[in-house]
């Protein structure tokens, strides 16, 4: 009688759970990740009972149990959403801090010149200590894309609101617009296209985050003679020099017909396919993981991110450059065809009233991001005329350091 109840009692928890998933929900109503049951955006600290416990155990100065918190954690991050079409959406954590974060401390900035500083020091550390983090954890995160989304937001802001209030020409704000939409249409489009240079969109049916074996990825005797055709003939296309660029293992492997087969995920791959840790998957012509677009840079995207990059730079050295020479005393350079090419000269009184302040801050933030995209820009334009890929330069350049260490620790023992 009990062991019949208690299948009733599954089956209508079931029947209960589908209905919850197949009924209509409003913008603030939402399928809970724990316990698969309808909740409201009102009752965020409602019914959380880690987060009581934590409390609890806070005032009366009780030790707290590391469950409790990583159970309170947990609730926050999945209570964490924002009223949509058709259900609140779920919000990273990682992707709303930027939008708190930027603007404070652009805001810091603006009290005087040392706070300036030692803020836009900070900012580029954080920054760089970052990056560094995500390449060696492999982290795939929203909050590098959530942080540069924010500050063109902000930047346009400032440039469109505060900037024009001040000694600005048409002509030049109508340039700045174009500029920045075109970069921002050019980024998007290669943030877009990233998912066309995934291997497995291609190469197999078999879902990123699993790895298939060597007999799936080939799935059957025709789709490895087809692959091992099309590398010969790819050998017999390929001119002297182009077989020398390739390393050894590659060469061996296009010489005897054999495919190239990733070690990762074990799937067969066209030539300079290189696995990518953070996606998960190989990406064909892999150049490098950009954290700032959340993609992998490769064949189908590399263009438009190469142009967006240079329209990017474009327009914010000529939004910094209005910008600073609207606030600070100007000087005149050159005059080419009636036009004055202006530079700022004295700067030292911005720091007066906060509108000129946010807005020389928001331009040094602005040169800061274009030292930035200058030094991306020279790497990949001496990559492209080596003929390499950002990928395939650091791989040889960890075996060069590799073999160069052990052959002087080698030259020592001897």
């Amino acid at each position: 009688m009990s062991a019949g109840s208690g299948i009733n009692g599954a089956e209508a928890r079931l029947k209960d759970h589908e209905e919850v998933r197949t009924g209509t929900l409003c913008c603030c109503e939402y399928i809970s990740d724990r316990g698969a049951r309808r909740s409201h955006l009102l009752g965020c600290c409602c019914d959380c009972r880690d987060f009581d416990l934590v409390c609890t155990r806070l005032v009366t100065c009780r030790p707290i149990d590391r469950r409790n918190i990583d159970g309170m954690l947990i609730a926050f991050q999945d209570r964490l959403r924002l009223p949509w079409r058709g259900g609140a959406k779920r919000i990273s954590p990682a992707a709303v801090a930027p939008a708190f974060v930027v603007p404070l401390m652009l805001g810091l900035a603006t009290l005087n010149s040392k706070t300036a500083v030692i803020l836009m020091l900070t900012l580029v550390g954080f920054t760089m200590w970052g990056v560094q983090v995500a390449k060696r954890t492999a982290t795939k995160t929203n909050f590098f894309l959530s942080w540069m989304v924010f500050s063109v937001v902000y930047m346009i802001i400032i440039f469109e609101f505060q900037v024009p209030l001040l000694e600005l020409a048409p002509e030049e704000n109508y340039a700045l617009i174009f500029f920045s939409c075109a970069s921002i249409y050019c980024l998007f489009s290669a943030k877009k296209l990233s998912a066309l240079n995934l291997v497995s969109a291609q190469y197999g049916t078999t879902p990123k985050d699993e790895l298939p074996g060597i007999a799936e990825a080939s799935s059957g005797e025709e789709q490895a003679e087809a692959q091992t055709t099309l590398q010969m003939e790819s050998v017999l296309t390929m001119e002297e020099d182009e077989i020398v660029d390739l390393d050894s293992t590659e060469r061996a492997g296009l010489m005897h017909g054999q495919p190239n087969i990733c070690e990762t995920c074990r799937k067969v791959t066209p030539r300079k396919a290189y696995h990518c840790g953070v996606c998960g998957t190989c990406v064909k012509r892999r150049d490098h993981h950009s954290y700032w677009l959340n993609c992998c840079i490769g064949e189908r995207n590399y263009v438009w991110y190469i142009v967006g990059l240079a329209l990017a730079e474009i327009a914010l050295l000529l939004g910094a450059n209005l910008t600073l020479t609207a606030i600070c005393h100007p000087f005149m350079v050159v005059r080419p065809l009636g036009y004055p090419i202006l530079l700022p000269d004295d700067c030292s009184e911005v720091f007066e009233s906060f509108e000129l302040g946010i807005t020389f801050v928001v331009a040094c933030y602005a040169l800061l991001i274009s030292v930035y995209i200058a030094f991306v820009l020279i790497r990949q334009g001496y990559l492209r005329w080596t003929g390499s890929t950002l990928h395939e330069y650091k791989r040889a350049s960890n075996a060069a350091g590799r073999n160069r260490i052990w052959n002087n620790w080698r030259s020592i023992l001897k």
